[in-house]
């Protein structure tokens, strides 16, 4: 069976996950941005994570955060159309906006008629972000309840499922939250589609794995 090619909209990564990189393509820089070590680190962190999941799995990075975490609209716009135009199996969104962009949609839309699934990143703070609202999409949650490999069904607006949301189980010093959540979400869907689950069944084999169902009840 084919190896599952993961897209990353995200910034570049570390050195040692090249060998895990299929391509990767530079948007909204203008080719020149130097590397911010905060960028650096986010996409590599949302790498690891993904290939903890699927370690098979072929990465595409679609590099869209360069002196910051900040990019526009544009740019993540552009970056989506073109892992679709690579038929990509997952396409990883670590990131949240909190205005709702037509563009973002229609490319979103674009991406998951190609054939790819799109895993975007819920915050359980501060009410719905974009492109995780989108029904395009698998709006992911951190879900303290959760271990690594486990999975709630959250059934909110703006969110579907939650994870595990640490960057290393048992430490919150070395932080973590929902972009980690949805990059932990995209490997598992990956090990799913790798042992042969069809795209269309992922939502439902999802389901049927919660260990929690319902959200997380938090005091105030």
């Amino acid at each position: 069976m084919r190896p599952v090619r993961v897209g990353l909209v995200d910034g570049p990564l570390a050195a040692p996950l090249w060998p895990s990189v299929e391509v990767s393509a530079r948007f909204g820089d203008g080719g020149g941005a130097a590397v911010n070590r905060a960028a650096l680190a986010h996409g590599s962190h949302v790498a690891r994570r993904v290939l903890e999941g699927c370690p098979s799995a072929r990465l595409l990075s679609a590099q869209v955060f360069h002196g910051g975490l900040e990019a526009g609209v544009g740019e993540v716009v552009e970056a989506v159309g073109w892992l679709a135009a690579q038929r990509v199996d997952v396409i990883n969104l670590s990131f949240g906006l909190r205005e709702r962009s037509a563009a973002l949609e229609a490319a979103c839309e674009a991406a998951q008629a190609a054939g790819a699934l799109l895993v975007a990143a819920a915050p359980s703070r501060g009410g719905v972000v974009y492109p995780a609202a989108l029904a395009s999409c698998i709006a992911v949650s951190g879900d303290a309840r959760c271990r690594p490999g486990e999975v709630s069904w959250l059934g909110l607006e703006g969110t579907d499922f939650g994870t595990h949301a640490l960057l290393e189980p048992g430490n919150a010093a070395r932080g973590g939250g929902a972009s980690i959540a949805a990059a932990r979400m995209s490997g598992l869907i990956a090990g799913l589609l790798g042992q042969g689950v069809a795209a269309g069944d992922v939502r439902s084999r999802l389901y049927l794995m919660a260990a929690w169902v319902g959200p997380e009840k938090r005091c105030a």
